[in-house]
């Protein structure tokens, strides 16, 4: 697994609003614009479609430390 572009992917799903409702559309579709294998597809999917069925996240923009400030 590339932890690297799920990263990429996870911050996006967070910071870019059109790229996330695509991706609560259709995951397999917004997906495809990167190369995943296997597992790392089927964790975003699952990520996505718990975006679509969950609460709605606050997508601040992270502080200089990184995630944990």
């Amino acid at each position: 697994m590339d932890l690297r572009t799920v990263e990429t992917v996870v911050r996006r799903l967070f910071t870019d609003a059109e790229f996330r409702a695509r991706a609560i559309e259709d995951s397999a579709a917004a997906l495809s614009e990167y190369r995943l294998g296997a597992a790392e597809h089927a964790a975003l999917s699952k990520l996505c479609l718990q975006l679509a069925s969950g609460p709605k996240f606050n997508a601040a923009p992270i502080g200089t430390l990184g995630w944990w400030t």
